[in-house]
């Protein structure tokens, strides 16, 4: 059985790094991304099960990656992520999966990733 993939799109190389150790220790494939080039590219040469995206990436808008991402892969499951709680009601609306605040709790991250998994 191959492992569940992961796009992680953040800009931040530390907390995106930092994500990536976590989650492969939980037994995930990873896929980086700290752009919206990265993150489209890497969406498309490989399987990915899960994307973990900050609505802030760099200079760049998540919104556009989240609506290049859902129309590439309608039914993927999208982690929103952000340090403004303030933004994280609209992604809910739009169809993300679920909107964490940063910073992430991991034990609640995995939970989720795990729910989503068994669905």
């Amino acid at each position: 059985m191959r492992k569940r993939r992961v796009l992680i799109v953040e800009d931040d190389q530390p907390v995106r790094e930092a994500l990536g150790y976590a989650l492969a220790s939980e037994n995930y494939e990873i896929v980086s991304a700290g752009n919206g080039r990265e993150a489209l590219q890497g969406f498309a040469e490989n399987q990915i099960d899960f994307a973990l995206l900050d609505l802030n990436v760099g200079t760049e808008n998540g919104w556009d990656i989240f609506e290049r991402l859902t129309s590439l892969q309608p039914r993927l499951p999208i982690i929103v992520m952000s340090a403004f709680p303030e933004l994280l009601s609209a992604p809910m609306a739009a169809g993300a999966v679920t909107c964490l605040e940063k910073p992430l709790n991991l034990a609640v991250l995995f939970q989720k990733m795990d729910t989503l998994s068994k669905a």
